[in-house]
């Protein structure tokens, strides 16, 4: 089944390759192997930091590699964002890889560029969130029919403005249809980004970067920071007896004609049929229910709109939807409005793409030979590896479809940040819409074949954010680097058809008895393990038990197992540059060698992956039962990770 699939699917990477090879002359094949050396030999004095060397590899391999990592300062988390942040910034600035990228990463880098350079005024007195708002008074005092379309506007009217595109202040609002009801959720906003003092040097930072005149500018600051100190007293606005309390946090049910009438008192005389038409399409209906949250604050906050002047509140508004939209911002901007598509480039920077889809394919045949035949394994699960590695193998090479599928709708240009801004806002919020505002039914919440398989290879790509924070900014993710960061938890995954909830659940009802097997040879050990700590006059732990599902340490081992024999064989055919290496990395201060790097990158990537101290057990379990591991790093007989009589699943 998977060797059909995969005469199909990789013929075209074998005949690169191959041609490759033909038209590739020998000068060039020694440069790219050099290129490879530098690649190893400056990834490998990397692991200095990361390594405890004062700790010996058969004694407590986990703390030798782990340790730091697993205790990881913010100074090291802080650096792998620097390093996503790196690989971003190459992306952007990659000038020749416009025809190679997907629409949805290319409006991605209109987006960012417009935040770069199109961001004037008249910019943003051109975007549609602009007129319909009626304007900022500061920078807009000559224009008549601004002018005249705000001093008919209400403050209402302008929240549902700036509400509609996706920037709900001071209150949110959630509609959903519930059994052919809908249901409006109301609930203050509480969210302060920046200190007041902060906010004042801001707001006069926002007003010289669009040219408002000093003397105006100074009368301004001092009107939007007064607004400002008022509705942080709003939002601080607490109660004092438990009782109040409670009725504060309790939501208050209405329907929508008696909300209109007696949720906020007649006196206020707000026009909420023009805000819901605004910001859903069309009015509520009167038997429409509307939960209100904290209704007392919201009275408070309304009040101090009541009395504010458009134009003062249109001055505050502006301001502080500007204060965070700075050139110096563009990249998190990006990040906030694009998250699933930065995710996605981050991730596919540093791949190169040929040589890990090679790598892939070369794993797949050994699936296919090792594994194929086993008990272990059974069709269903065996079928889910098939489309995996299909999926994986697409998204390597071709990208996310879904992304472009998912951004289709969203028109992204060059041209004007503002506008781009808007969109991207209005996109977000129809898509939360979207999610929430369904047809009142429930659906089956059993995932399908294509979903599962989508999910898997979603999940299996977050990986390339941890090798990602282990590579040079400018190392890309190529052979021998994919085996050693990559390699063992991409079997892992396809061994198990993809991520399952449940342990064990991609294995063959055949695989019983060997599974029995295998769980007794375990104890076994650990008896023979606990004579050896005794003849040593070393403490034994009583009732000890596993704390790791056995099921775990199969598939690990299954999955260590298939890699090393892929990678092994990439190490024989390149007998002469892995000679090389080994020379190279010998002489380091970690005296390493090819085959140790296995071990110990694919470790260092587990243990970031899994940071639970359970997980300590589960790999010294696994080691102790490697010949490869014990063969590597020459382990002694009566060392801890050197079993006696190892437990062998194939």
């Amino acid at each position: 089944m998977i060797s059909n699939y995969f005469k199909l699917t990789c013929l075209t990477f074998i005949v690169v390759v191959v041609f490759a090879h033909l038209v590739a002359g020998k000068g060039q094949i020694i440069n790219i192997n050099h290129a490879l050396v530098n690649d190893v030999l400056h990834f490998t004095y990397g692991l200095e930091e990361w390594l405890d060397t004062s700790q010996q590899p058969c004694e407590n391999f986990y703390d030798f590699v782990c340790a730091r990592s697993v205790n990881s300062s913010q100074a090291q988390l802080d650096k792998r964002h620097q390093q996503e942040q790196l690989k971003f910034d190459q992306f952007l600035q990659a000038d020749d890889n416009t025809d190679q990228l997907m629409d949805a990463e290319l409006k991605l880098k209109y987006f960012y560029q417009s935040c770069q350079n199109a961001r004037s005024a008249e910019h943003l007195k051109s975007s549609l969130m602009y007129r319909l708002a009626g304007g900022w008074p500061a920078i807009d005092i000559e224009n008549a029919g601004t002018v005249r379309k705000r001093r008919n506007m209400t403050w209402l009217q302008v929240l549902g403005v700036f509400h509609e595109a996706g920037v709900p202040y001071f209150f949110k609002t959630k509609i959903e249809l519930i059994s052919n009801r809908r249901v409006v959720q109301i609930q203050p906003d509480d969210s302060m980004r920046f200190s007041l003092r902060k906010f004042e040097q801001m707001a006069g930072e926002v007003m010289q970067s669009y040219d408002v005149e000093a003397g105006r500018a100074r009368l301004i600051a001092l009107e939007v920071l007064s607004f400002e100190r008022a509705s942080r007293d709003v939002m601080k606005l607490t109660t004092d007896t438990a009782r109040e309390k409670k009725d504060k946090d309790k939501a208050q049910e209405y329907s929508y004609e008696d909300f209109k009438s007696s949720a906020f008192g007649p006196q206020l005389q707000l026009d909420w049929d023009t805000y819901f038409r605004k910001v859903m399409g069309k009015p509520l209906k009167s038997s429409d229910l509307v939960f209100v949250g904290d209704v007392p604050k919201l009275k408070e906050y309304f009040g101090l709109l009541q009395n504010t002047s458009i134009t003062r509140f249109l001055n505050w508004l502006w301001i502080d939807y500007l204060m965070d939209k700075t050139v110096e911002d563009c990249q998190q901007l990006s990040q906030n409005y694009f998250a699933p598509l930065y995710q996605h480039i981050v991730e596919r920077s540093a791949l190169n793409k040929v040589q890990m889809a090679q790598m892939y394919n070369e794993l797949g045949q050994v699936y296919e030979q090792l594994l194929l035949h086993t008990p272990w394994i059974d069709e269903i699960t065996q079928e889910f590896s098939r489309l995996f590695l299909g999926r994986i193998m697409h998204l390597t090479l071709n990208g996310d479809a879904k992304l472009d599928d998912d951004h289709d709708c969203l028109s992204i240009t060059s041209r004007n940040f503002y506008r781009n801004l808007e969109k991207a806002q209005r996109f977000l919020s129809q898509k939360s819409k979207q999610q929430s505002f369904g047809d009142g039914k429930k659906y089956s919440t059993t995932p399908t074949t294509r979903s599962r398989v989508a999910q898997s290879s979603e999940e299996f790509m977050k990986i390339f954010l941890i090798t990602n924070g282990l590579l040079k900014p400018n190392q890309n993710l190529s052979t021998p680097l994919n085996y050693l960061l990559v390699g063992e938890h991409f079997s892992e995954m396809m061994i198990g058809g993809g991520s399952l909830p449940t342990p064990g659940a991609w294995r063959s009802m055949d695989s019983e008895p060997q599974f029995a097997k295998f769980d007794k040879c375990l104890t076994r050990q650990q008896q023979q393990r606990n004579r050896q700590l005794q003849l040593q006059k070393q403490p034994i732990l009583a009732n000890q038990t596993r704390n790791f599902n056995l099921n775990d340490l199969i598939l690990k081992t299954l999955a260590q197992q298939q890699t090393w024999q892929a990678y092994d064989h990439w190490l024989r055919r390149e007998s002469f540059l892995s000679a090389h290496l080994d020379s190279l990395l010998q002489a380091g201060r970690l005296k390493m060698s090819m085959r140790k790097l296995y071990f110990v990158v694919s470790t260092l990537v587990d243990c970031q992956r899994h940071p639970q101290p359970t997980r300590r057990e589960l790999i010294h379990s696994y080691l102790r039962n490697s010949f490869e591991f014990a063969q590597t790093f020459k382990c002694q007989r009566l060392d801890p990770l050197n079993a006696i009589n190892k437990c062998k699943i194939l």
